[in-house]
C-alpha cells in the first residue's frame, strides 16, 4: 500500500462518529446523518462482559455481502496488550471483508502499528489504519507513529484520555498544544489529521470554537459522538464556493510559472494549500 493522502483515499473524510458494537441498529442510521466514516467501537463504548457479543456483531457486519448502504466503515478495536483486543484482531484476520479503517487505541510506539501491518498484509488485507494519540508517551512519539508503515492513513487523537494521562483539565492548554503536536506530525508524514471529539453534546458555541481551533491548527477532520455534530463538522472541513475558485486561480498561476492571486505572490507553498483545498473540495 502507499502512503495515503486524501486523493488516494476516494472518499470523504471530514466527519467519524462512533457508534457502540453494541448496537447494530444504530448501524443503518448512522447514514442518515451524512457522516463519512461510521466507526463501529469495540473499546470504550463496550463493557467487558458485552466484548464478545459486539465483536460477533462486527463480525456479522463484515461477512455481509453487501453493505454499500452504510457509510464507509472503520472498526476500532481494544488495545492489543489486552486479550480483548486480540481477540478484536483475530476476528478482523478472518472475516469475509475488511473495513476501510481500523482505529488502533492507545499506540504508544510504531513497533505496535508494524505488527499490525504485518498481520494485515499476510492476511491479504487492504485496510488502512488509524493510530489513535492518547497519552504523553504517544505524543512523545508521534511523528515515527505517523510514518511508521505506508497503510498508516489518519492519526486520531484521543483527548479524555491524554487529559487524564498528563492529569490537565478539558480546556488545559496543555490538550492544545498536543492537538497541534498530532497535526503537525500529520502534515509531516502526508496523513490525514483528525481532531477528537467536542464532548459538549448540546452547546453549540462551544461546538463551534472546537472546530475553529481545530480547521485553523492543521486538522482536516474531526470525530464525534452524537449525529448532531456531523453537519457541523462537514460544513468546517468542506472548502467554500469562494476559496474553491481561489484554489483555482492559484494552480492555474502556478501551473503558468508565476504570478500574483489577490496580490498575493504564488509559490509553491502557496501552489500546495491550493491544491489541498482543491483536494477537500
Amino acid at each position: 500500500m502507499s502512503s495515503a493522502t486524501n486523493s488516494q483515499l476516494a472518499i470523504r473524510t471530514r466527519s467519524w462518529m462512533f457508534t457502540p458494537a453494541t448496537r447494530p441498529d444504530r448501524f443503518a442510521n448512522a447514514a442518515k446523518s451524512q457522516v463519512d466514516v461510521l466507526i463501529v467501537d469495540l473499546e470504550d463504548a463496550v463493557q467487558p462482559d458485552e466484548k464478545a457479543a459486539a465483536r460477533g456483531n462486527v463480525r456479522t457486519l463484515l461477512d455481509a455481502a453487501d453493505n454499500t448502504a452504510l457509510p464507509p466503515l472503520a472498526i476500532r478495536i481494544n488495545s492489543l496488550l489486552t486479550r480483548f483486543g486480540l481477540d478484536d484482531l483475530i476476528m478482523l484476520l478472518d472475516a469475509k471483508h475488511a473495513p476501510q479503517f481500523v482505529l488502533l487505541p492507545k499506540i504508544e510506539s510504531p513497533e505496535q502499528v508494524l505488527q499490525i501491518d504485518t498481520l494485515l498484509t499476510a492476511a491479504g488485507k487492504t485496510t488502512w489504519l488509524v493510530p489513535m494519540i492518547e497519552s504523553a508517551r504517544g505524543l512523545s512519539v508521534v511523528e515515527p507513529i505517523a510514518q511508521s508503515c505506508s497503510r498508516v492513513a489518519a492519526l486520531m487523537f484521543g483527548a479524555a484520555d491524554y487529559a487524564s494521562d498528563v492529569k490537565a483539565q478539558p480546556e488545559a492548554l496543555a490538550l492544545q498544544l498536543a492537538r497541534c503536536g498530532v497535526a503537525a506530525a500529520c502534515a509531516q508524514a502526508g496523513v490525514l489529521a483528525i481532531d477528537a471529539p467536542c464532548f459538549a453534546l448540546h452547546d453549540a458555541e462551544r461546538l463551534h470554537a472546537d472546530l475553529t481551533f481545530a480547521a485553523a491548527n492543521g486538522f482536516e477532520a474531526k470525530a464525534a459522538i452524537h449525529p448532531s455534530h456531523i453537519e457541523s463538522i462537514n460544513t468546517t472541513f468542506t472548502p467554500s464556493a469562494e476559496r474553491v475558485t481561489w484554489a483555482k486561480r492559484v494552480v492555474e498561476a502556478a501551473e503558468k510559472g508565476a504570478g500574483t492571486v489577490d496580490g498575493r505572490m504564488v509559490d509553491e507553498a502557496i501552489a500546495r494549500e491550493a491544491r489541498r483545498v482543491l483536494a477537500a473540495a
